[in-house]
């Protein structure tokens, strides 16, 4: 679904018994206006003369066109129809120019579209009251002071109303959910109030948990769950405490399993991957609930995966735990991470990014070897020093100082007293390149 207009299918229109429309054919004239019969028709007293025209002149797809003939205050007049194909063609032509540029959405908020489409939200008919929802959610996408306003005229009240109405259709769900994540698009420049959001938390945790993904799951109802999970992070963002989130259910299982479960999708996890960083940034209570889900087994998955950018993401979540408590980051390595973190490094033939966040997960544990023979013993059997010499070669300044900040570390541990490790971690230093790489980036130029 994407943030600006509907796609022009004829599913839309399945079940309204348009005669002929799929016949209709209409373009612009040679100087790019509508044609005069479309604007004739239009203005028909004949609802079906009026069908045809609005219909035509919706697939012309000309918004200014649209507003130049002065025919948009006809278009929202047919919002309050009483014949159910008009009002869907003509609120599926409003979408169109609601998702055109500022100009044409403020004309569209100009001709008192706002308060029809509210109240076309509760059409029994699903693809009147989707094209309802999908113009306001367009007006509201354009500027905060749209969003305000279609709030303030009862526009998201009504996409919670649906999304909590159990007889709401999936497709009108998923359309009032994308609303929602629009109304909560971050403006900077008019962040809106925690406490004037705090009350779809509820909603968002029970849409999540409760949405079911399988193989069968469509594509639009796991793009509905990927703007729940998006709303909740930007909710997250706002200020809304993560430990009230956590009380209210099973919601960070429910993410860690929707990461994990394949048939979720990558758009899917990537939305769920930024919402759990935002736990793990909340604080050690947080992050210990993100790791006792499961979190570990499910970023492993994607360390293997053909997609850089999901890949890059589970390790950036990784190192951040890295950085967390020492019971952390002992769990970190006892599931396996801290190996595969250090192949990547490693392997020249892995993306750049994936390679610079792989070094920050050593990086950060690094900063931990002092008294822990635990994450000493680790770096040298999952063979990081191997992985830091190698990031000394990457043609990555910010990759290259991670790499010196950990062999500094290395360079600068002792055992425990009372603790002689199995390997002496200064011996894969002394023999691998590392003394040569160092001096390599001691010498070459400063970019």
């Amino acid at each position: 679904m994407a943030e600006t207009t509907l796609q022009d299918t004829t599913e839309k229109l399945s079940g309204l018994k348009l005669q002929g429309v799929s016949r209709i054919k209409a373009s612009l004239t040679e100087d790019g206006k509508i044609p005069e019969a479309l604007i004739l028709e239009l203005h028909s007293d004949d609802p079906k003369v009026q069908l045809t025209a609005v219909t035509a002149i919706r697939r012309i797809r000309a918004p200014e066109a649209i507003i130049d003939a002065g025919l948009l205050r006809t278009l929202v007049s047919m919002l309050d129809s009483e014949d159910t194909p008009l009002r869907c063609e003509a609120a599926w032509t409003v979408v169109d120019i609601a998702g055109g540029t500022s100009q044409e959405t403020a004309q569209v908020v100009a001709a008192g579209a706002i308060p029809k489409l509210v109240a076309l939200s509760s059409s029994p008919s699903q693809y009147v009251a989707d094209n309802a929802v999908w113009a306001l959610a367009n007006i509201v996408l354009d500027s905060p002071s749209f969003r305000d306003r279609v709030a303030a005229e009862g526009g998201i009240d009504a996409f919670v109303r649906l999304l909590n109405h159990p007889e709401t259709t999936r497709r009108v769900q998923g359309t009032a959910m994308w609303g929602v994540s629009v109304y909560l698009k971050p403006w900077p420049s008019r962040l809106l109030a925690v406490g004037r959001v705090k009350h779809f938390v509820p909603l968002l945790v029970r849409y999540i948990q409760e949405a079911p993904v399988d193989e069968t799951t469509s594509d639009d109802d796991k793009e509905s769950i990927k703007f729940a999970v998006r709303s909740l992070t930007r909710i997250l963002d706002l200020g809304f405490k993560h430990s009230d989130v956590i009380k209210m259910g099973p919601l960070v299982p429910r993410l860690v399993h929707l990461l994990a479960d394949s048939s979720s999708g990558a758009a899917l996890q990537k939305e769920v991957l930024d919402c759990i960083d935002r736990f793990i940034y909340a604080g050690d209570c947080e992050t210990d609930a993100t790791i006792e889900a499961g979190l570990f087994l499910a970023l492993l998955l994607h360390l293997e995966t053909e997609d850089e950018d999901l890949c890059r993401k589970a390790l950036w979540s990784a190192s951040n735990i890295a950085a967390g408590t020492r019971s952390q980051a002992h769990a970190l390595m006892d599931c396996g991470l801290l190996k595969h973190a250090a192949r990547i490094l490693a392997d020249d033939q892995s993306p750049l990014d994936c390679r610079r966040e792989a070094c920050w997960i050593i990086k950060g544990l690094s900063r931990k070897l002092s008294g822990d023979a635990k994450v000493a013993q680790a770096f040298i059997d999952e063979r990081c020093v191997e992985g830091l010499s190698a990031a000394l070669q990457i043609p990555c300044v910010k990759t290259r100082e991670l790499a010196i900040s950990a062999i500094t570390k290395l360079l600068q541990y002792q055992d425990p007293q009372g603790f002689q490790a199995r390997e002496s971690l200064l011996a894969p230093i002394q023999t691998s390149s590392v003394p040569q790489n160092l001096r390599c980036v001691r010498d070459s130029p400063s970019p």
